[in-house]
């Protein structure tokens, strides 16, 4: 899954321009996983809007009797999600005293960083606006989450849950606030030492979770660090199959430069349209849980 900045052609690009692009795509923040673990796809710049379908799972097979007629028929019933992209981007302004003082392509350079990085994360909270709109939701304000809501999340996903969708696919993912993670680890470690024998983890294992580098319950756990926290110290992740949601991206970013002669300075614009949309409700849960930092 490629999400962010893309360029069909540079061909037509200044030099300015290639120096923004290349360090906009580079600076793409860590710590904004949420778009890359969702279904995405690159649409051409200018398509008004998009349409995903769906297809409701039919009922199961029947047996049948020799020399009898097959009676039950079943349609294929389609949902259709309609994504219109929008158009998201960014201004910079570098004046040229700053440019002759740090050198043209140095300053370009860090500007364009960090445009990647403010666009990364306005795409990435666009998704996690999303969280809060699954059906199924656990935990709870002023709870603090655990291995069993988390293994309860994992059930209800894993399993058929009277859903017109069926058992949700694989891949399965969590994003969660850093809190939601440091509760789970706290509920699986005896406070201080090594971690609780009875799941068979390591201590190494706890430092890299937040990276998606392991797994609990066969579900690999992001660090999502724009997860954002309520004046209630709450904070709203989730637990969801790639397919639950989903993202179209135009397939060109629109890179700007121009000449402010009257403020002495130039102008560097980067703009990139997109949307996202619920596509399998039952296929995610929310986890909205305490989030109060520990120190």
């Amino acid at each position: 899954m490629a999400t962010g900045l893309s360029l069909s052609s540079t061909s037509n690009l200044t030099n300015g321009q290639r120096i923004m692009i290349a360090s906009a795509k580079e600076a793409f923040e860590p710590a904004a996983p949420d778009p890359d673990l969702i279904e995405n796809e690159r649409i051409p710049t200018g398509v008004k809007q998009w349409d995903i379908s769906t297809y409701a799972r039919l009922t199961d097979a029947q047996a049948l009797t020799e020399g009898v007629d097959l009676s039950s028929v079943q349609q294929l019933a389609t949902n259709t999600l309609q994504l219109t992209p929008a158009e998201h981007g960014i201004l910079v302004t570098l004046s040229n005293r700053l440019i002759r003082r740090q050198g043209d392509s140095s300053v370009v350079t860090v500007a364009g960083r960090q445009i990647g990085s403010s666009l990364r994360r306005r795409m990435a909270k666009d998704v996690i606006s999303l969280y809060d709109g699954f059906s199924k939701s656990i935990v709870g304000a002023g709870n603090a989450m655990d291995i069993t809501h988390f293994r309860g999340a994992a059930a209800y996903l894993m399993t058929d849950n009277n859903s017109s969708f069926g058992p949700a696919p694989m891949p399965l993912h969590a994003a969660l606030h850093i809190e939601q993670i440091s509760d789970i680890i706290s509920d699986l470690s005896d406070p201080g030492t090594v971690v609780s024998s009875r799941f068979g983890l390591s201590a190494e294992l706890t430092t890299r979770w937040m990276r998606g580098s392991d797994k609990l319950y066969g579900i690999p756990i992001f660090h999502s660090g724009n997860i954002s926290i309520d004046s209630g110290n709450d904070a709203k992740g989730a637990i969801f199959a790639s397919e639950a949601l989903y993202m179209v991206i135009a397939d060109d970013a629109d890179v700007t430069e121009e000449d402010d002669n009257s403020l002495r300075a130039r102008e560097y614009g980067i703009f990139q349209e997109w949307a996202e949309g619920e596509r399998a409700d039952p296929h995610g849960v929310e986890v909205f849980s305490d989030a109060e930092a520990t120190v």
